[in-house]
């Protein structure tokens, strides 16, 4: 009995300090204070209320129109943001339009930014999309864009490697710009060094040049059969990722849709089992792999080990989210397709993804949620071998 109260004690603790909220659906709203991480899924998502702690949101339109204290990660969303942020935005694929101060830095792939008119932001790091700054930027400015316009005030050093790279603001560090067309504004103040190249070689700095100096740099020449915008191949790179992503879960449900619908109601009835048999079965696995390579017979079956064990790492996500998705659709009593199943697992799998991404708690959230799929999927396969025995 004591050590039973002693387990959940120490399970109340460690529930309380990695403490979040979860929610999903078509059109979500968020009016009351959150103190804690919050994970959504949607297409419709509205912040009417502070957020104590990370917003990590998968997909559909977003507006936050309230405090942030903590990261924002967004994934193929469309984000107007018009409160403010305690800490950095990293965003996948999605647009950001900011209209309040931003205390970290924004680091955006594949998606546009607009950062407006009297807005402070950290840093901005992102690659491909436009970038528009008509605010300030107390960090550094790096990335590769398709159109860029500084139109507000850069305090430290720019890179910047685009289609079009349009500047009537002013760099207070050292500037390197390398683009087919550069073009510099009335308003335009360079305070430091600056490294260029473009299509048309020498630009008219005129007086925008304000201290150090200013030279034409051939070695920053884009090769357009190289590089080929480099936005346009991190979008490409981003969907090839999540097409794999969605083939993966349609072959696994589709092959083992049976054992995984068991699987999901063990996870329900036998959490903690399951989360020793997952345990269990990636602590054995390396030692078994190691115990075969030390007699040269098994050294084939140590190799067959090992490949798929790495094999099953790369899936466990994969996994996870199938099992999560037929664990849903149990609960709620759905009777969903095969097809609702697999699009539920992917946009699990993009969630999942997001959360691993969180420092620390992520990482252990996700070792968590996978050791009790592999171990639920394992129970349901042994349950499977042992048939009753026929009475003679």
């Amino acid at each position: 009995m004591k050590k039973i109260f002693s387990t959940g004690l120490l399970l109340a603790i460690t529930l309380h300090v990695f403490a979040f909220r979860i929610e999903y659906g078509n059109n979500i709203i968020i009016s009351k204070p959150v103190y804690e991480d919050l994970y959504i899924a949607g297409g419709t998502v509205t912040i009417n209320a502070p957020i104590y702690g990370d917003l990590i949101i998968a997909g559909g339109t977003i507006i936050i129109n309230d405090t942030v204290t903590n990261d924002i990660l967004v994934v193929g969303g469309k984000v107007t943001l018009n409160g403010y942020v305690g800490d950095d935005i990293r965003c996948a694929g999605g647009n950001i339009n900011i209209s309040k101060n931003v205390h970290g830095d924004v680091v955006v792939t594949g998606g546009a930014v607009i950062i407006n008119k009297g807005v402070t932001i950290g840093g901005l790091l992102a690659s491909g999309g436009d970038v528009t700054i008509d605010g300030n930027i107390d960090g550094e400015l790096k990335g590769a864009f398709g159109d860029v316009f500084i139109n507000g005030h850069i305090a430290k050093d720019v890179d910047c490697r685009g289609g079009r790279i349009t500047v009537n603001g002013s760099i207070a560090g050292k500037t390197t710009l390398a683009a087919r067309y550069i073009v510099i504004g009335d308003q335009a103040a360079f305070n430091n060094d600056i490294r260029y190249w473009n299509k048309r070689e020498a630009i008219d700095l005129r007086q925008s040049l304000k201290n150090g100096k200013a030279v034409f740099d051939p070695s920053l020449r884009i090769h357009t059969g190289e590089w080929y915008y480099l936005g346009s191949a991190t979008i490409l790179g981003l969907l090839w990722y999540l097409g794999m992503a969605l083939l993966m879960i349609f072959v696994f449900q589709y092959l083992f849709s049976a054992t995984v619908k068991k699987a999901a109601d063990t996870v329900f009835n036998n959490t903690l089992k399951s989360l020793g048999f997952g345990l269990l079965f990636f602590a054995a696995v390396p030692v078994l792999a190691i115990v075969a390579f030390i007699s040269i017979i098994g050294v084939p079956i140590g190799i067959l080990l090992v490949f798929g064990y790495i094999v099953l790492l790369l899936l466990a996500t994969v996994v996870t989210a199938v099992v999560a998705a037929n664990w849903y659709n149990n609960r709620t009593g759905r009777n969903w397709r095969n097809r609702q199943i697999i699009f539920s697992a992917f946009g699990l799998f993009i969630l999942l993804k997001m959360v691993s991404m969180v420092p620390f708690a992520g990482w252990i959230i996700m070792a968590c949620l996978v050791c009790i799929s592999f171990g639920s999927i394992l129970l349901n396969i042994n349950r499977r071998r042992k048939q009753p025995a026929l009475a003679v």
